[in-house]
């Protein structure tokens, strides 16, 4: 990176003071960029950045050329002035930033060469007529290229030397025509990067050159054309391999170069086409397997290569429909197995319950019959009183209420039905075979 301060030392040395002072105003000018002028505002995004820094190295480079010419200007009036000394010391610094710089170049070599000298103009003469003659040594022996350095060093360190600037444009007119000849050449065995690059180097050196601005455009419409060929070849080639997002990356290319390119759309769309119908084939296959997120995800890349936005949403709206269909089914599913659960255990506690009730009136019956002298009646005795019956009938009926809870703990509930049945029928005020019961039926219900 150039260091502003470095090239104002250059401008002090070179052109005083107040010019050093001036430049360096136009330098600081440069660099700090007005940002209320830009508008620029707040910069956030990693592009806006990029963009930011490219503009401040355009700006910067700009300075640095613009410097750089007048340091070379004030070289120049030094070589002038017969101060090859001084020259020759601004040369070599503008060498230093940009060794690219041809005038500074010639002018350094021909300080160098005049360094000493006691008779300035006599030996710039000198200095450019040898040039001169080097030029058209080097001409007759047809080496073109070297003979118009010759002379175009001649033009920049002479610029009223006629002789030098019609052997410079005589030179250049005729390396122009050996470009333009090298190029039909290439053309003619179709290589058209190199026919290319040989008819610009004819237009730089000529840039009136008779036609060759349409026959340029001509063959650069065929190169563009054979780059897409082989760019549409490479796709399929990748296609085939299976490597289809590469295969679309590379159509994508050949479409930015040409964006009317027929072969390259079609080709495209097929491919789009086809990656599509596979991402929404395999959203189906997820949404059978029900992986709903996997298949909404899916018919969503569908969408990104060119499926029917409106079938997407349809397809998506189904598989989150469904997702809530399954959500409010497990949470009924969740909440009935734990009333069943509550059910159950209040069941347990009121057979636990009526069992211990049931339990404690078989004692209570015991110790009453212990307590009167009860005894089995002797044979040939008649039947008991009416009383004694109804008695006995609640007993064997509260018995056949125990034997159908046994029955229902065991999950045989017909068996567990028809004792209860049977208790009712013996004591129709057995409140425990009613509840019984009551409990099959809204378990038969439930089940229906």
């Amino acid at each position: 990176m150039i260091r502003p301060e470095l090239l104002a030392a250059w401008l002090v040395f070179a052109a005083g003071p107040v010019r050093a002072a001036e430049a360096k105003v136009h330098e600081t000018e440069g660099l700090f960029l007005d940002m209320s002028k830009l508008n620029l505002g707040t910069i956030s995004s990693d592009d806006d950045k990029k963009k930011y820094i490219y503009t401040i190295e355009l700006e910067k480079s700009r300075l640095t050329r613009k410097t750089l010419k007048n340091v070379y200007e004030n070289a120049f009036d030094l070589y002038k002035h017969g101060q090859y000394e001084a020259a020759n010391d601004l040369t070599r610094k503008i060498l230093s930033i940009d060794p690219g710089y041809a005038d500074a170049s010639i002018l350094n070599r021909a300080t160098i060469d005049l360094k000493g000298s006691t008779k300035p103009r006599a030996s710039e003469r000198r200095l450019i007529e040898e040039r001169f003659e080097e030029g058209m040594a080097l001409y007759r022996q047809g080496r073109l290229v070297e003979a118009a350095q010759r002379w175009e060093e001649c033009s920049k360190l002479a610029p009223t030397n006629l002789k030098s600037h019609y052997w410079l444009r005589k030179a250049r007119v005729e390396l122009a025509e050996e470009h333009y000849r090298k190029g039909r050449q290439a053309y003619r065995q179709h290589r058209l990067r190199e026919t290319l690059d040989q008819w610009y180097a004819a237009l730089v050196l000529n840039p009136r050159y008779p036609r060759l601005t349409a026959e340029l455009a001509k063959v650069e419409a065929e190169s563009r054309e054979q780059d897409a060929n082989e760019k549409l070849q490479a796709a399929l080639n990748l296609y085939s391999q299976g490597l289809v997002l590469e295969s679309l990356k590379m159509l994508d290319a050949v479409l930015e170069s040409g964006p009317g390119n027929v072969k390259a759309q079609k080709l495209q769309a097929e491919i789009r086409a086809e990656v599509a119908n596979q991402h929404v084939a395999e959203g189906r296959r997820d949404y059978e397997s029900r992986q709903y997120d996997k298949a909404i995800t899916e018919w969503r890349h569908a969408v990104e290569y060119g499926y029917d936005p409106k079938a997407a949403d349809q397809l998506v709206a189904r598989a989150k429909e469904q997702m809530r269909r399954e959500e409010a089914a497990k949470k009924r599913s969740v909440e009935a197995a734990r009333a069943r659960e509550e059910d159950l255990k209040k069941q347990k506690a009121d057979e636990a319950a009526a069992a211990a009730e049931a339990k404690k009136k078989e004692e209570e019956e015991k110790a009453r019959a212990a307590a009167a002298g009860q005894t089995q009646p002797p044979a040939g005795q008649t039947a008991p009183p009416p009383a004694q019956n109804a008695e006995s009938n609640k007993q064997a009926s509260q018995q056949a209420y125990l034997e159908g809870v046994i029955y229902y703990q065991k999950g045989d509930y017909e068996k567990a039905r028809d004792k209860w049945l049977h208790a009712k029928q013996l004591d129709p005020g057995n409140s425990d075979a009613i509840a019984g019961l009551e409990r099959i039926e809204k378990l038969y219900g439930a089940g229906q």
